[in-house]
């Protein structure tokens, strides 16, 4: 199995928040604010920044505007997208 796999899976937190990344681009606030009205995880916009900032060294997302403090806007990669389904692969 890939390290990366591995990684995303080892953390419970991670994993639901790497699975819930949206094909499209999306904001951090929006995110958190879908996954907290699913009930399936309950995170600070802190946490999701720290996991998106991890994600993004790791190149599962790029953030498309790094220059804005407040407002970042990202999207998944296509590595992130093969990641994803090899998470998804090894739930099964």
């Amino acid at each position: 199995m890939d390290r990366e796999v591995i990684w995303i899976l080892r953390g419970a937190q991670r994993k639901e928040l790497f699975l819930s990344i949206p094909e499209k681009e999306f904001m951090p606030n929006r995110l958190r604010k879908e996954l907290n009205e699913k009930k399936s995880l309950t995170l600070s916009l802190r946490e999701i920044s720290r996991h998106l900032n991890d994600f993004e060294e790791k190149g599962f997302v790029k953030c498309l505007n790094p220059s804005d403090p407040y407002n970042k806007i990202y999207l998944i990669t296509s590595k992130g997208k093969k990641i994803k389904q090899n998470v998804l692969n090894t739930q099964l």
